[in-house]
């Protein structure tokens, strides 16, 4: 499915500023200090022309720490890899990227189990083309010239 190859694609990307961190796709019942959270959170798909299309998605990523200075620090880590020239994120299998958006966070704060925690959003795009109706190819093309010699 490409939306879970986007989204392991995005997790990949964020995991990457972070080093030593796990990555979830839902939120643990019991986190840990060094899990990342990677969900979708909206998606929207925009017509662009007759050829492709845009959808347009936005990815929740919440930072678990042991103190709000080690949230912080996360995310400013994910805030300086999306601001620093990599606007774009590589598909995995693919030649294709995600084109990155604004990434953006709250306040941190203290979980019932203890941790603390920070929640951010990435707005992310891609253009996809649509399916297109496949015709034969024309296999022979037999010209027929006719020449008029002009009177008078």
């Amino acid at each position: 499915m490409v939306l879970l190859n986007e989204l392991t694609s995005v997790a990949s990307f964020v995991a990457s500023a972070v080093p030593g961190a796990s990555v979830k796709y839902e939120v643990p019942t019991e986190p840990t200090k060094d899990t990342l959270v990677v969900r979708v959170q909206n998606t929207d798909t925009t017509s662009e022309t007759g050829y492709h299309y845009r959808v347009e998605r936005t990815y929740q990523i919440v930072a678990y720490g042991v103190d709000s200075p080690a949230c912080l620090t996360k995310m400013d880590a994910i805030t300086r890899k999306v601001n620093d020239g990599t606007t774009l994120i590589p598909i995995n299998g693919s030649l294709r990227y995600i084109r990155c958006g604004p990434f953006a966070f709250g306040a941190t704060f203290r979980t019932e189990s203890g941790l603390w925690a920070c929640v951010g959003v990435l707005q992310t795009e891609v253009r996809e083309a649509r399916t297109q109706e496949q015709y034969d190819k024309i296999m022979h093309v037999y010209p027929r010239y006719e020449l008029r010699i002009p009177v008078g």
